[in-house]
């Protein structure tokens, strides 16, 4: 069976974005509980029959600062753009998110809602030199806020080293798992990463 296209889609936070945290839901200006994804990131990153009924359930996994969460998120688009939402993210460590930080989304180009999704996120505070990386990297190549970075690339390989598919025994655990925060311990491994 040949390997399907992978792609990272990277999103610079917004203000408005930042309501899908627990942790910023008191300070949040905005009433968003979702990440915003444009008209094009969402063209490649679903399949043709799911952009075009407009909306999808995708199987995520969120893995940020010894957080691990397994869930099924809605995707769909409101007014021009499209939203990735579902329940609030609880990680502590996403309290250090703010506005110009990243989201990065790991997925199979025209996801068909049948291969999971893996998310995680890069703050100046926690990951400065990976934070400045992305923006040397992928300046030119953000529109919107959003850029996607096809596999064979070096930027690709670059982030794919440090944002790695997520291992089947952790996926599966993950998706055991009534409670994402009851696994923290279990997702930072015990030599500490």
């Amino acid at each position: 069976m040949a390997q399907r296209e992978e792609i990272i889609v990277v999103r610079s936070l917004a203000e408005s974005d930042l309501g899908i945290f627990s942790m910023h839901r008191l300070s949040a200006k905005s009433k968003q509980r979702a990440i915003a994804l444009t008209t094009p990131v969402a063209q490649r990153l679903l399949s043709k029959r799911l952009f075009t009924i407009g909306t999808a359930d995708l199987d995520l996994i969120c893995v940020y600062g010894g957080y691990g969460s397994r869930e099924i998120r809605k995707i769909g688009k409101v007014g021009k753009n499209w939203r990735l939402g579902g329940r609030k993210i609880t990680a502590s460590a996403c309290a250090f998110l703010d506005s110009k930080d990243f989201v990065l989304l790991r997925s199979v180009a025209g996801n068909d809602g049948n291969a999971p999704v893996l998310m995680t996120f890069i703050g100046r505070q926690r990951e400065r030199l990976l934070h400045a990386g992305i923006v040397a990297s992928l300046g030119d190549s953000f529109r919107d806020s959003v850029a996607v970075v096809a596999m064979g690339t070096e930027t690709f390989t670059a982030l794919g080293a440090a944002f790695p598919p997520v291992p089947a025994d952790l996926a599966v655990r993950l998706l055991m798992a009534d409670d994402g925060a009851a696994l923290e311990d279990q997702v930072v491994g015990s030599d500490g990463r």
